[in-house]
């Protein structure tokens, strides 16, 4: 075999790994959960099927503890993670909104539907604005936001029950019991 077979074989080997790592699934775990606070990114995102003037912003953001999700119908760990969130989703703890990172709305609302639509509301984040400046950098991230607007804690990776119900509920109820 000649010099550039072995460079050929190196590259498709590589190439073979780097797909395999870009769609493992990323379970949570003990230590996904940061907390860590900082206000949102400034800016507004379309909301999926309301009029142009409905956006969320900063000021536009409900006034209570809730779980933001950013998520795309194109990513395989999000369409794992859909059921899950569908029927936590259905406990109504607190406001589950989502923001739809470089997403097809037709393929979104097809997404939703099939997902049992989980979301209060879905905002879409084309640009990736509050996506690079949240450092939402895999799929799915989701956030834990205070009675303020403030982001308290990030979760990195496929959200799970167990993980929610011993983790994230605890933290929650925490927070609503400290909001006037």
């Amino acid at each position: 075999m000649k010099w550039y077979g072995f460079i050929f074989i190196f590259l498709v080997v590589s190439v073979f790994c780097n797909l395999f790592y870009s769609v493992r699934l990323n379970y949570t775990t003990g230590n996904a959960m940061t907390v860590k606070s900082f206000p949102l990114p400034e800016g507004e995102l379309a909301i999926l099927g309301r009029s142009e003037d409905a956006v969320l912003s900063a000021k536009t953001m409900p006034k209570q503890p809730l779980l933001l999700f950013f998520f795309a119908s194109w990513c395989r760990p999000c369409v794992t993670e859909a059921p899950v969130i569908a029927k936590l989703a259905e406990r109504r703890d607190v406001p589950f909104i989502g923001i739809a990172v470089r997403d097809d709305p037709e393929k979104l609302r097809a997404f939703l539907k099939k997902a049992k639509e989980p979301y209060q509301f879905v905002a879409l984040d084309s640009r990736t604005q509050w996506t690079a400046a949240m450092h939402a950098d895999f799929l799915p991230t989701a956030f834990i936001l205070d009675g303020n607007g403030t982001v308290v804690a990030k979760i990195d990776g496929v959200l799970t029950e167990e993980f929610y119900f011993r983790t994230v509920l605890p933290f929650l109820q925490e927070l609503k019991n400290e909001t006037p």
